[in-house]
């Protein structure tokens, strides 16, 4: 029961930093449209840019375990009071225009939060005695006891001569075990239940985000106040109620999925390891970031950077998270390159570099590391 209590106020805290993290990042970019769902989606990609960075740090200088719990507990309180201080206000508008939006989606909401709740359950009670289960919770689990970070063989418990260029940069097991360390649970609960049900509802935040911007409607710059008033209103249901099938229909699928070859399989079997991300949030939001440049939104000059800085900070994330990131990386520079040369925006060819550059220096360090250029040494 106390573990268990454990683990539920580590899911608590964790969102509402994921929360508190997206709505500072949407209030300093002055956004109309501020989402608590978009925030917390927004925060969660944010927040695993930070720790890849942080980690990676600790790990090349062989820092141990502990160091790198104090470092993210100290980011993670400093971004919460800062999201309290800064953001409480637009939190408080959002629920008081609760009502609106309800009336929007109609009762299409309801299935979607069943169907939710129901992805994280299955993805919470779900049991995987796989060699990939007992390797990623391994890894975990060795960090956190060893209070190191990547230097053991999580297979036998041997110290490594170097650390193994194919896991050194996906860091994302070290966060369950710095999560097992600052909560005081098992590696195997923070992996196999804390996060496996964040992930879940990450996951269905990144399908919704997808649809958002598949069935957003442009307003016609001809239309007067009142019509704009008036048709914005019915636009905005149509848009939100085909925004919840969407939805309805990627969970159904993810639901029913009977073999490993589909995104479900992913999302219930490997919700201990990155991969499932890759597959279940990165590309969704990958895709949602070539929708959004091919339809030209948002409009305003201004903000399409903004587009292109969270592409930014979700292919770090990605690295993070699985070295699979390049399946997303390779498919957005597939589909907005040719796009960007062929519309002339050399504006937009420079961002879409930029929003590359995590892909591409894991990429040539991974490289490099693997022919031995250079090694990560375990021990000094």
């Amino acid at each position: 029961m106390r573990i268990a209590l454990l683990a539920a106020i580590a899911a608590i805290v964790l969102c509402f930093l994921f929360l508190c993290t997206g709505s500072m990042i949407q209030k300093m970019r002055g956004k109309k449209d501020f989402s608590l769902s978009g925030a917390l989606l927004l925060g969660y990609v944010v927040y695993f840019s930070l720790f890849e960075v942080i980690c990676l740090a600790c790990e090349v200088t062989l820092a141990p375990l502990s160091r790198l719990s104090v470092i993210m507990m100290t980011v993670g309180t400093a971004l919460m009071l800062g999201g309290v201080v800064y953001c409480w206000r637009n939190w408080l508008f959002r629920v008081r225009s609760l009502k609106s939006r309800l009336r929007a989606h109609g009762w299409l909401l309801a299935v979607v939060i069943v169907l939710t709740l129901a992805v994280c359950f299955f993805a919470l009670i779900y049991t995987d005695d796989s060699a990939d289960s007992d390797f990623y919770v391994g890894m975990a689990s060795t960090a956190l006891y060893t209070n190191t970070i990547g230097r053991f063989d999580p297979t036998n418990g041997r110290l490594l001569k170097a650390i193994n260029p194919r896991y050194a940069y996906a860091l994302y097991p070290i966060h369950n075990a710095v999560v097992a360390d600052l909560f005081h649970i098992p590696a195997i609960v923070a992996a196999r239940s804390v996060m496996s049900v964040i992930n879940a509802l990450v996951s269905c935040l990144a399908y919704y985000k997808l649809g958002r911007i598949l069935f957003v409607q442009k307003a016609d710059s001809n239309l007067t106040l009142e019509e704009t008033g008036r048709t914005g209103d019915q636009v905005y249901v149509l848009q939100t109620r085909k925004t919840d099938v969407f939805t309805i229909l990627l969970l159904l699928l993810n639901l029913f999925s009977a073999t490993i070859y589909m995104p479900g399989a992913f999302l219930f079997t490997r919700t201990f390891e990155g991969k499932h991300l890759i597959v279940n949030v990165v590309v969704p939001l990958a895709a949602a970031v070539c929708v959004a440049v091919y339809r030209g939104i948002p409009e305003d000059a201004g903000e399409q950077r903004y587009v292109f800085e969270n592409l930014f900070f979700l292919l770090l994330a990605g690295v993070c998270f699985s070295a699979s990131v390049s399946v997303p990386a390779l498919m957005v520079a597939a589909a907005l390159f040719p796009f960007s040369v062929y519309s002339k925006k050399w504006n937009m060819l420079l961002r879409l570099f930029l929003a590359e550059l995590p892909f591409l220096v894991w990429a040539v360090l991974y490289i490099l590391n693997s022919r031995r250029v250079f090694i990560l040494a375990a021990y000094r």
